[in-house]
C-alpha cells in the first residue's frame, strides 16, 4: 500500500521500530482516506538549520519549523480518481515529507510525548498535506485535527 523512501540527514538516529510505527500511521491515513492504489512517499529526516532554509526557500518564513510537506498533487483529495486514472505508473507518488528531528525531540517533550509518537503525529498530519488537506480556515483545521486525532487514537 505505501512506499517510503527514507534519508537521514540528521543527527538523530532513528530505529527501524520507529519506521515501522510511522509507516503504520501513514497507511491508516491511506486507508481513512479511501486511497485504494500503492502510494509512494519520499521522507527526510533533517536538522533544525536545514528545516529553516526550506521554509526560508519554499514558504518565505525565515524559522524552523517542525515539518513540510511538498505534495506532487494539487488538491488530490478533490481529484484523487482523475489523478489516479491518469497516472500509469504505480506506485503513485503522493510528494515530500521532511521532518526536523529537533524539532520533534522538543515538541515531544514540551507535550509529554515519546519521539516515536510525535514523528507518527508529524508523519499523519504531513500525509493529510500530501491528499490536499490543509488549515488555514477554522473549518479545515477542524477536520483535519479531528482526523489526526482518530489516526493517532486520541478520539
Amino acid at each position: 500500500m505505501l512506499v517510503v523512501a527514507y534519508d537521514n540527514r540528521s543527527n538523530v538516529e532513528i530505529a527501524d521500530p520507529i519506521l515501522e510505527e510511522i509507516e503504520d500511521a501513514m497507511v491508516r491515513t491511506l486507508l481513512h482516506q479511501e486511497i485504494g492504489v500503492e502510494c509512494e512517499v519520499s521522507f527526510s529526516f533533517v536538522s533544525a538549520d536545514e528545516i529553516r532554509t526550506l521554509n526560508k526557500d519554499y514558504r518565505g518564513k525565515d524559522a524552523v519549523t517542525d515539518v513540510l510537506s511538498f505534495p506532487m498533487h494539487e488538491d488530490f483529495i478533490n481529484h484523487r480518481q482523475t489523478i489516479i486514472k491518469n497516472n500509469p505508473y504505480l506506485p503513485l507518488l503522493l510528494g515530500d515529507i521532511v521532518i526536523c528531528t529537533q524539532q520533534a525531540e522538543s515538541q515531544a517533550k514540551a507535550y509529554g510525548n515519546s519521539l516515536t509518537r510525535e514523528l507518527c503525529y508529524l508523519s499523519v498530519h504531513s500525509v493529510l498535506h500530501l491528499l490536499g488537506y490543509d488549515h488555514m480556515a477554522d473549518d479545515e483545521k477542524a477536520a483535519m485535527r479531528q482526523i489526526e486525532k482518530e489516526m493517532m487514537g486520541d478520539d
